[in-house]
């Protein structure tokens, strides 16, 4: 196992994260489907799917953004994206817009109703939240946040590494 270590750098010998249960993706991957389905067990009784939620909680943190700004702020692909607010428009929780200015960018506003939600689904969120901490204590909590946000940091540079070598090809 050291001699792995030694020649490849890793923490842990490659072979360590074949088993699923030692790899953080398939963990994050799994608390992700895991709180997804929980928090959509208490949203879609409001006709909004956990896909959707995703895209609201942005848009009540700040309305009327672009399509594109939409897009990564939820992660997801423009094309994707494009297929989410279209569901989101049919469900008639928001409304898309052209300017003037450019006609080119589309901008993403919530609708009334979907406001309005915002108050009634906010606690089943809030209490998917504490069923997934149950039993951490609050400075436990804000450890794995913290954590989290360091994965997510560091795999966001290696992300900006590759794109940056991938625009230098000619």
């Amino acid at each position: 196992m050291a001699l792995a270590r030694e020649n490849h750098g890793y923490r842990q010998p490659a072979e360590y994260y074949t088993n699923p249960e030692n790899s953080i993706g398939y963990l994050a991957r799994i608390l992700f489907r895991s709180f997804s389905r929980q928090l959509e067990r208490r949203t879609i009784s409001r006709n909004v799917s956990a896909g959707q939620w995703r895209f609201l909680r942005q848009l009540w943190r700040e309305d009327g953004v672009t399509q594109r700004e939409l897009s990564e702020r939820v992660g997801m692909r423009e094309p994707t994206t494009v297929v989410a607010l279209k569901g989101l428009e049919k469900a008639g929780l928001i409304t898309r817009k052209k300017t003037d200015a450019d006609r080119r960018k589309t901008f993403i506003y919530l609708t009334p109703y979907a406001k309005e939600l915002e108050l009634i689904l906010a606690p089943a969120n809030a209490e998917v939240h504490e069923i997934a901490t149950r039993g951490l204590s609050d400075a436990e909590v804000e450890t794995l946040q913290a954590l989290m946000r360091r994965v997510i940091a560091n795999l966001a540079e290696e992300s900006d590494k590759l794109y940056m070598l991938s625009d230098d090809t000619p």
